[in-house]
């Protein structure tokens, strides 16, 4: 498990547990009535106030689970990005031409653009979640400097 699919799972359970509701008092009694059957307006008042359990922790789950999961991807984009740009910086390194080198140089500078892009919507992504810090990222998905173009 890499570090990013780490981070993600770590959020998730971040996320689980500040969703929950505080159990109010009054829930138990109008459950407990409910279930024997009592009839009040009072208690329906209170009955429109309770939430669905069911229906509402399932959609909480649901959108759990689908935050996770949309941050395991954007956490994929930048892994992408980098295993890209470590294969051209190879590349990059075995070149013998001039041509090719420059053509090399170029590409790489390009998708070090992209890894920049998708590194800064994950931590968008993350800040949108709830995790503010974002130091991390660097270390965790460092990007190598702009190399140098070398003209023919």
């Amino acid at each position: 498990m890499n570090a990013s699919t780490r981070a993600g799972l770590a959020h998730a359970r971040c996320l689980r547990q500040h969703v929950s509701m505080p159990e109010r008092r009054w829930d138990l009694l109008v459950r407990d009535l409910d279930a024997r059957g009592y009839r009040s307006e009072y208690l329906d008042r209170l009955r429109g106030r309770l939430p669905l359990d069911d229906s509402v922790d399932s959609i909480r789950r649901e959108i759990v689970r689908e935050a996770a999961c949309a941050l395991s991807r954007a956490a994929a984009k930048v892994d992408h990005a980098l295993l890209e740009l470590e294969l051209c910086g190879k590349e990059l390194e075995a070149a013998t031409t001039f041509a090719k080198r420059y053509e090399l140089e170029v590409r790489f500078n390009r998708l070090r653009e992209v890894a920049l892009r998708v590194r800064h919507e994950l931590a968008i992504h993350r800040e949108a979640l709830g995790m503010r810090r974002n130091e991390s990222l660097e270390s965790l998905y460092p990007i190598p400097p702009r190399v140098r173009i070398d003209l023919p």
